[in-house]
């Protein structure tokens, strides 16, 4: 319930909302909105009922502490009129909102046909959303296209997670080793906050993503640019396109400052890595593994080793509770996180923030003999 009175639409005021209801921005939000105003009327309706009968009896039938009360012997013990009518009205209330709630519970339980698939993974701390159609794989960021159906089909590889969108009144648990889903219908172009709303562990509250809501037109063109984005971007920019497009997946477990976290900190990764002083949770170190005839010949095949089977090795103090990014990242995307780690100290400052124009021109973009 907290969680409605939240602004929903980033960068302005929220707008057509209520005082306890966010702005409506789905096709579904006007039936929950009216079970929930209906609900809090009968609430307030009752409320001020019991307060009123409240006073009017403590002053009817006030008397003093050191007043002598006589009982009549004949006085009524019940009401059998009264009693029903408190009885019945309550019921038929109850049945009404079940009513209410079980045919809104069946519509959202019903996607359209023509709805648009989206796959969802929830890990902890991040949202990935796959549009299959198009090929493309978003982090913390889910494009949907304005007046027409769009269906989450989402499953979770760690924890129980929830998924809720206060703009569209949806919500729905994604749950380890099981599918379910939910659908809604954009009805205005904009962006929205979407929360997991199940707390799942350390960093829950950072699990956060934004949905935007484009013209069907404007939509197949940014899926479009983003299915091809890194296939043009020049070898050089690959840094900067994963600072600032592959990096919020692994922002709520990896500090770019130094700071430890879920996981080891991102600054000074390359450097611990190339003199080989990581320890394992098996006692044995990344120098071990380093070097020719070794393991990982250069430290590059180390870090795409640790992107694409972190549970291959865990380092010392950590749970080891990194997902796997395989199949969800392409070959060029993980050469973009490697570069980006070769290049830390030329994308962020001493704080961790992202310089807003880095000077790239010697950056280090080879990938080194046994990539």
């Amino acid at each position: 319930m907290f969680g409605l009175l939240a602004t929903t639409k980033l960068g302005e005021a929220t707008s057509g909302g209520g005082f306890w209801m966010p702005e409506n921005a789905s096709t579904t939000g006007s039936a929950v909105d009216d079970v929930f105003y209906f609900i809090n009327n009968i609430n307030y309706f009752f409320f001020i009922l019991v307060i009123v009968i409240l006073v009017v009896f403590a002053i009817k039938y006030h008397v003093k502490p050191s007043a002598h009360v006589n009982f009549a012997s004949d006085a009524p013990t019940h009401n059998t009129p009264l009693e029903l009518t408190w009885t019945t009205i309550p019921l038929l209330i109850v049945g009404v909102l079940f009513w209410l709630g079980m045919d809104g519970y069946l519509h959202l339980a019903d996607p359209p046909d023509n709805a648009y698939p989206v796959s969802v993974t929830a890990q902890k701390w991040s949202w990935t959303f796959e549009h299959a159609e198009y090929g493309v794989t978003e982090s913390a960021e889910l494009t949907v296209p304005l007046g027409q159906p769009v269906r989450l089909l989402m499953t979770t590889p760690d924890v129980l997670h929830s998924l809720y969108i206060p703009a569209f009144r949806v919500k729905q648990d994604v749950v380890p080793g099981r599918y379910t889903s939910l659908w809604f219908e954009a009805t205005k172009p904009g962006q929205y906050r979407l929360y997991c709303t199940e707390y799942c562990g350390k960093d829950h509250s950072k699990m956060l993503a934004v949905v935007t809501v484009l013209p069907e037109e404007e939509f197949q063109k940014h899926l479009g640019k983003l299915a091809r984005e890194y296939e043009d971007i020049a070898d050089k920019d690959l840094p900067v396109y994963a600072l600032t497009r592959l990096y919020n997946r692994c922002a709520s477990c990896h500090s770019l400052d130094g700071k430890s976290g879920t996981g080891p900190s991102f600054k000074g990764l390359l450097e611990r890595t190339k003199s080989g002083t990581t320890v394992f949770t098996d006692g044995s170190t990344l120098k071990d593994k380093m070097g020719p005839g070794g393991e990982f010949e250069v430290p590059e095949n180390y870090l795409r080793d640790s992107i694409l089977n972190p549970q291959h090795y865990i380092v010392q103090n950590y749970a080891g509770t990194m997902p796997t990014f395989k199949g969800q990242l392409k070959q060029r995307q993980i050469d973009a996180l490697v570069l980006m780690l070769k290049n830390h100290d030329k994308l962020v400052d001493a704080q961790g923030n992202p310089i807003e124009a880095p000077n790239l021109d010697d950056a280090d973009i080879s990938m080194g003999a046994g990539k």
